[in-house]
């Protein structure tokens, strides 16, 4: 069967192609989940019961049976039977409990009585598990109140060795030590988990009235499945209980425990990846609420955002309508703007003309002041003969006389003289000319002053038209409470729009982004199951017939065929009826001797093939006393110790009155009381 089963690269190849992801992330995503790909080594598993010690108190009874008590039993393999004469109220079931209670960590309620707690104060189990010697020492206090100890040694010679409390000795030591129901029952669950080879099957189940959701889904939560869980392949149910195996069929439970005893691959890995992928799936759903309540809420808290965005923009478009068309008004004092602009480029342009004329005017006049001043001058200054400069009163020595004389140089400025010939009508033409040339540049500034006047006027002009058209803009543009009301609206009607805008991307829920592990769980949960269910479907179809026949050993009458199915139905045919039988449909007791009949099976099969992954404890209460017919439970007890002689690695421990058990079974095999009767 190992040979069959793919190999761990060739499952992640195939995981990571169907999931669309690469095989390194989609090895980090099965490894987060604790999911592995690796094909389990073959299971070595085993319990042997070797020693059964209780001590306790009886109170209460009618038979003269009150008092402290003390039960120590020695086992080996095989099959043990806890009997008595007394049908009822013998002890029997209370000393399978005491069992229970130490091999599973906790009570059984199949197996308690009312006086259980009250009678026992110390419960002790010596057993090998998969080679390990432990004892579980429970100690019962005030009833419900109790603690744990777990022993271990050497060997288990050196445990049996031991006095009924006492829990110190040679190789003998403390593994660990636990206070109250929760603590005790995890650390014989851890125990034997560990020792077991055996990990939790989780189950996705719907939480206790959470509703169906549009999808069909219903919100939930893992449920791990421990060693509690896997106890009923040990302890057979109650002949009342209608499930296979163990106390519900979620998850296909009973099916899985079979796979898991039958050394079926990846079963604790296909229910991992499925659990996880339904946490992950409601995970994305919830996401998915949320987005859509969140818009919800939105809606409702902003109203109707549409309908108010069109009235705010009404609004805006009413105010600015009333407010006069300010372009010509904008256009006029553009143009007196350009206005003034022109006219103070004239009025520099003729202010500079201004100057040319005055300056003309200034040096004409001067021309003509000079020529009349000169003629004069020459006149007057020709016959003096000054003895000092005119300007500075410098003496005008003899040198500079004599010099005026021979080299017709001034005596005064030293200023060669020419001294045309004066010709008074040259001169007076000259004069005329030079007045003339006065006169024109007099009416030239004139003119040029009228000029700067009419320019400085036009400038003054484009001036008080450019005040008086930006004063109109300005008043048109000033009627602040238009112009705040029209700030106002433009704000709402932004706001509103920025609103809709956002409660339009959010009224709709975002799509949850793609979990690209929901993808990996889904495929891996599909191939692993793929895998396991080939494996299973071989061992079934062989397991089917071998049922058959030590259920008819067993006494179930008129069986034609099981036909065990992946959900853990067993689809018996009986009476050579078409119709298939469900499993609740047997008697009680046939429900006990079918159950009896698979795992003696499972472990037939299982050896057939290399397989110990049944540990080979197998705890039965009262499989005689329900419904079976006299001459079949002496040929039950007899195939029930015949199995257990003929069965490598078997033990199995059932109680009994039936007084066919002593019959059947050896003395040396039967855990009785004084006479027979009580057990304690």
């Amino acid at each position: 069967m190992t040979d069959a089963i793919p190999g761990e690269d060739e499952l992640l190849s195939e995981i990571a192609a169907d999931a669309r992801v690469e095989p390194e992330r989609a090895r980090q995503i099965l490894h987060d989940f604790g999911i592995s790909l690796r094909p389990p080594m073959p299971a070595q598993r085993h319990i042997t019961i070797r020693r059964l010690y209780v001590a306790g108190v009886k109170s209460g009874t009618h038979n003269g049976t009150d008092g402290p008590f003390k039960k120590d039993v020695n086992l080996d393999p095989g099959t043990w039977v806890i009997a008595s004469r007394d049908k009822n109220s013998a002890g029997k079931t209370s000393m399978l409990w005491a069992l229970v209670f130490a091999l599973r960590g906790e009570s059984d309620e199949m197996y308690e009585r009312s006086e259980s707690f009250r009678w026992f104060d110390y419960i002790r189990v010596d057993a090998e598990v998969s080679g390990v010697a432990v004892s579980i020492r429970l100690q019962v206090q005030n009833g419900r109140s109790y603690s744990a100890t777990l022993l271990t040694a050497e060997s288990i010679d050196q445990l049996l060795a031991l006095d009924g409390r006492e829990d110190a000795g040679p190789g003998v030591r403390v593994v660990d030590r636990a206070v109250g129901p929760g603590p005790v029952a995890d650390l014989v669950g851890r125990f034997m988990m560990e020792r077991l080879g055996l990990r939790p099957l989780e189950t996705f189940a719907a939480s206790k009235g959470a509703p169906t959701e549009d999808d069909g889904e219903r919100d939930g939560a893992v449920q791990p499945h421990a060693w509690p869980s896997y106890f009923p392949m040990i302890a057979l149910s109650s002949a009342s209980d209608s499930f296979l195996f163990g106390k519900t069929a979620v998850g296909q439970l009973p099916t899985r425990l079979m796979q898991v005893f039958l050394d079926v691959p990846f079963v604790a890995d296909t229910m991992a990846a499925d659990a996880s992928e339904q946490v992950s799936k409601q995970n994305t759903r919830h996401a998915e609420r949320r987005a859509r309540q969140d818009a919800r809420a939105r809606v409702e808290r902003f109203g109707d955002l549409d309908g108010q965005l069109r009235d705010a923009r009404a609004h805006l478009s009413r105010l600015r309508r009333s407010v006069p068309d300010l372009e010509p008004l904008r256009a006029a004092a553009r143009a007196a703007g350009t206005a003034v602009v022109q006219a103070e480029r004239r009025l520099s342009q003729v202010r500079a003309l201004h100057e040319q004329a005055r300056r003309a005017r200034i040096d004409d006049e001067r021309r003509h002041r000079e020529a009349s001043e000169t003629a004069a001058a020459r006149a007057l200054f020709a016959a003096l003969s000054p003895h000092a400069c005119p300007r500075c009163e410098t003496a005008i020595d003899g040198d500079r006389k004599r010099r005026e004389n021979a080299e017709q140089v001034c005596a005064v400025c030293t200023t060669p003289l020419h001294l045309p010939e004066a010709n008074e009508e040259d001169r007076q033409e000259v004069l005329k000319r030079l007045r003339e040339q006065a006169a024109a540049s007099r009416a030239a500034e004139r003119r040029t002053s009228e000029a700067v006047a009419k320019a400085e006027t036009t400038l003054a002009d484009a001036r008080q038209h450019e005040q008086q058209a930006n004063a109109a803009l300005d008043a048109a543009m000033r009627d602040t409470d238009v112009q705040t009301q029209i700030s106002a609206a433009e704000y709402e009607v932004a706001r509103l729009a920025g609103a809709v805008q956002i409660l339009d991307e959010l009224g709709e829920p975002e799509p949850v982004e793609d979990d690209d592990a929901q993808r990996v769980l889904a495929v891996a949960a599909k191939i692993l199951k793929r895998v396991a269910s080939t494996a299973t479907t071989d061992l079934f179809a062989e397991l089917n017939s071998e049922i058959v026949t030590v259920a008819r050993e067993l006494g179930v009458a008129n069986l034609d065929s099981v036909r065990l199915d992946l959900s853990g139905k067993l689809n018996a045919r009986k009476s050579g009826e078409e119709g298939t039988t469900p499993f609740k449909k047997f008697s009680p007791g046939e429900r006990v001797r079918l159950r009896i009949a698979i795992i003696i099976s499972l472990m037939t099969v299982g050896r057939r093939h290399g397989i110990n992954s049944h540990p080979g404890l197998l705890l039965i209460d009262s499989p005689a006393d329900v419904e079976i017919i006299p001459g079949d439970v002496k040929i039950m007890l007899e195939r029930l110790l015949a199995l257990g002689r003929d069965t490598e690695g078997l033990q199995l421990i059932l109680t009994t009155g039936h007084d066919a058990v002593w019959d059947v079974f050896p003395r040396s095999q039967l855990i009785v009381g004084a006479n027979d009767k009580h057990l304690f």
